[in-house]
Formats: C-alpha cells, structure tokens, sequence
C-alpha cells in the first residue's frame, strides 16, 4: 500500500471517528454519571454513619471499657481442660 492510499485511509478513519464520537461518548458519559453518583451517596453514607457513632460514643465508649475490665478480670479464673 502506497503513501497516499494511507494517508486517506486515515483521514476517512479520522471523518468516521468524529462522526460516531457523539454515539460512543454517551454511553461513557452515562457511566461517568453513574460512578460519581455512586461515590455521592457512598460518602453521604460513610459521613452518616461516623456521625452516628460520634453521637452514641457517650454509651458504647464506657461500656466497651467495662466489658474489657470484666474480661481482664475473668481471663485469668478459666482452666482449660
């Protein structure tokens, strides 16, 4: 295949690709939307729930240390058989 016959095929390749770039940018596009909607609501969720546990910390913080006072308590009264 000579030069020219290249060069035209690329400018033809070149035509068709911008041609078709709307069809084949929209389906990217919708992607690109879906994916940062998603992150949205993931990080909408992830701020909730840390806020939740910030918020119930006045219960679960002394209650943790309780339940690790009566395990240290305990660990040393079992046998194993």
């Amino acid at each position: 295949m000579n030069t020219l016959l290249k060069i035209l095929l690329i400018i033809v390749l070149a035509a068709l690709a911008l041609k078709f770039a709307p069809i084949l940018l929209l389906p990217v596009a919708l992607l690109a939307a879906a994916l940062l909607a998603l992150w949205a609501v993931l990080s909408v969720a992830a701020i909730a729930l840390l806020a939740v546990v910030a918020g119930l910390s006045p219960i679960w913080i002394p209650l943790l240390a309780l339940v690790g006072l009566i395990m240290l308590c305990r660990g040393g009264a079992r046998r194993t058989a």
